[in-house]
């Protein structure tokens, strides 16, 4: 058998214009929503979606937001992380019964420890909101986020560009390469654009670089693929509408 790794870019190229002009019809059902009071440009809009990012999987992520808004609104000491600290560390059992049964996590446990392990990291670094301003690089914020227990490459991922969109930090996106996780290895397999499911680390920061040049030829910012794909399977993939999909014509799943 052939396991060579081999992309095909023209497909890339091709999945990009598709998703460049489905999206500029549509950007906001790309966008991840919040809780209305909230200013994106302030502290407490951070602290949130430091929170939000932990536990999105991108499975039902719009239900998952619109529960996180509403336990914000009715629990929004949860989202204080000295609160948390001083008042969950030892009584879990409370803090896991309002995760549980307002944000309704995939996996109640982890999503406990984590939000636990997250607060703790907040209240250690109360001036994260001064540091995140002063940030001038890309490369910076993303090794500052991702050396934060919890996040993985893809939750770590949307929270950057999350960061990036609320104009916080003052930095250019144009990266070289975006997060890649299993659903977008998945859209690229499904598409054409890769030809095999499992890939090394190697592989996927070449099918990143592969997407953002494609993107760049079709006037498409990193920040928008990134945002594009993780939409897709999130909106498309993981509901299976497949026949409303805009890579519909080139995916080889059709249900």
């Amino acid at each position: 058998m052939n396991n060579s790794f081999n992309i095909d870019f023209d497909k890339a190229n091709i999945c990009s214009k598709l998703l460049r002009d489905y999206y500029s019809e549509s950007q906001s059902s790309a966008e991840v929503s919040y809780p209305s009071n909230l200013n994106k440009n302030s502290e407490s809009y951070l602290i949130y979606i430091f929170y939000s990012c932990l536990l999105d999987y991108s499975m039902r992520s719009v239900i998952y937001h619109k529960n996180l808004i509403e336990t914000y609104n009715e629990y929004p000491y949860i989202f204080n992380p000295k609160y948390v600290v001083d008042n969950f560390t030892n009584n879990l059992d409370e803090l896991k019964n309002i995760i549980v049964n307002n944000i309704h996590p995939r996996y109640p446990n982890v999503a406990v420890n984590k939000w636990i392990s997250l607060s703790i990291y907040l209240n250690d670094n109360q001036d994260l909101f001064n540091r995140i301003k002063s940030i001038k690089s890309f490369d910076e914020l993303a090794n500052l986020i991702l050396s934060i227990k919890g996040y993985g490459q893809k939750t770590g991922g949307l929270l950057l560009r999350l960061i990036y969109e609320s104009g916080i930090s003052d930095f250019n996106f144009d990266l070289e390469n975006i997060p890649i996780d299993r659903h977008d290895i998945e859209i690229s397999y499904l598409n054409g654009v890769v030809n095999k499911k499992i890939l090394n680390e190697e592989e996927i920061n070449s099918l990143g670089e592969s997407w953002v040049k494609a993107a760049s030829i079709n006037n498409v910012a990193s920040a928008d693929i990134d945002k594009y794909l993780w939409t897709v399977g999130n909106q498309f993939c993981n509901n299976k509408k497949c026949g409303e999909c805009p890579l519909s014509n080139t995916c080889k799943r059709k249900v």
